[in-house]
């Protein structure tokens, strides 16, 4: 028997329990429901999520078809250079238990063990969606089911906007988080901003492709939702990778670009047909966020563009804390090779807001190394007659990229709760239907 057979003989048989199937569909809804499930009592008022549970059931699933997890890992590059980035973080725990003994702080090191518990639940999400997407049939449902959660979230926000639906975080939140009205996600910013551009980008990758059968009306109305949602989150971040998305798609896939732009359009037309208040919320919040931040308004007009100056003006202090992060980085040489443990911030007390220098004080230059290998391995893979979701996948990986400049949405600290998860999940949702229309080897 062929590794080929032995794994399609396995998931054929993984998925014949109700259960695989309701954990994994459970884990998809956890990434755009955030909200408390459980709360107890550790370091306060704490909290469990539907993914802290049910990702319990995720490693279970795991555990009980460990081997044909790890042959299927394996057999994919995405996955296997990842695996071992996750390898390395879990390593990394040693260094993190021993600062904390030394600081006294005991339960950071707890705290963190729960986080490294979320890059594991998230990856094998996304392996075991990979597993169901082998069946094509089973693509519409999940395409679907993402398609629909993405809408919802949009029409919960904007009913929060209109003022029909509260605040749904606790006080704690609301102080902290200024009451961001962000749905039933994290109520940071870029928590909504991140999750409706994936939803974007999934839906752009849909839209006009032959390798699936998605409804065309669900598919244009993700678009239209996912796209003003992301004007109204306020996320500069997001906004960046909008732009480099839209750019990356303007320049690989010219007729697709115009053929969005024309949904877009005539959305925007139809709102101020019917005199929608949401276009005056996004037109204020973009604003508000961006063109009264800027101290030099030549840059729109394209008379001056001082990169550091924007940097300034746009980064909400980001500039000065990437700059004491390098100068505590060069202070301390010994931390660059290895890192000092995942999610270990006990030295320096905050984070740099960029995801290349947070992972050179936690987890090293090794790990910096497997990280950007993991995601810059998207690039190469072939995809054959599925272009739209070959341009989608790249376009995302290259925002991606920049963005984490200015970001680590794809980590797993506290306040960004399900980015990585529903990353993960997308980047499988883009590269399933390579193999329906290919018979390419494995990556």
């Amino acid at each position: 028997m062929t590794s080929t057979q032995y794994i399609n003989k396995k998931i054929e048989y993984l998925f014949k329990s109700l259960y695989v199937k309701v954990a994994l569909a459970l884990m998809v809804l956890s990434y755009f429901y955030n909200l408390p499930a459980i709360k107890y009592s550790l370091t306060g008022d704490n909290e469990l999520r539907l993914y802290d549970v049910t990702g319990v059931v995720i490693l279970f699933i795991v555990y009980n078809n460990l081997k044909v997890f790890n042959v299927y890992i394996k057999s994919k590059t995405y996955f296997k250079f990842l695996n071992t980035f996750i390898l390395w973080a879990g390593f990394t725990l040693i260094f993190n238990a021993a600062f904390s003994i030394y600081k006294g702080r005991p339960l950071w090191f707890i705290q963190t063990c729960l986080y490294y518990y979320h890059l594991l639940i998230f990856f094998y999400t996304s392996v075991l969606m990979a597993m169901y997407l082998r069946k094509k049939s089973n693509y519409r449902y999940a395409a679907s089911l993402i398609l629909i959660l993405a809408i919802a979230e949009s029409v919960l926000v904007f009913l929060q906007h209109a003022g029909l639906v509260p605040f749904l975080w606790n006080d704690i939140y609301l102080q902290s988080y200024g009451g961001f009205l962000s749905g039933a996600l994290g109520p940071n910013k870029i928590n909504l901003g991140m999750n409706m551009l994936f939803s974007f980008v999934f839906a752009i990758a849909l839209l006009g492709q032959k390798q699936v059968k998605v409804n065309k009306l669900l598919i244009i109305i993700a678009i239209l939702t996912s796209i003003a949602t992301i004007g109204v989150s306020g996320s500069r971040t997001t906004y960046l990778g909008l732009i480099v998305f839209v750019c990356y798609l303007f320049v690989s896939r010219t007729r697709r670009f115009f053929g969005l732009s024309i949904v877009i359009s005539i959305g925007v037309i139809v709102a101020f047909f019917l005199n929608l208040e949401l276009i005056e919320t996004i037109t204020t919040t973009i604003e508000n966020r961006v063109i009264n931040k800027v101290s030099d308004p030549g840059v729109f007009t394209g008379e001056s563009l001082d990169v550091g100056d924007l940097y300034e003006d746009l980064g909400a202090g980001r500039k000065g804390l990437s700059l004491n992060y390098l100068t505590y980085l060069f202070e301390n040489p010994l931390i660059m090779p290895f890192g000092i443990g995942l999610n270990n911030r006990l030295l320096i007390n905050f984070s740099a807001h960029n995801i290349y220098l947070s992972l050179i004080n936690e987890l090293g230059l090794v790990g910096l190394f497997l990280y950007f290998k993991w995601l810059i391995n998207y690039l190469y893979l072939k995809f054959g007659k599925a272009k739209s979701f070959k341009a989608s996948l790249n376009g995302l990986v290259f925002a991606m990229l920049v963005t984490l400049f200015f970001g680590e949405h794809l980590y797993i600290y506290r306040s960004l709760f399900t980015i990585l998860g529903y990353f993960l999940l997308i980047m499988v949702m883009l590269i399933a239907p390579r193999y329906y229309t290919i018979n390419a080897k494995s990556k």
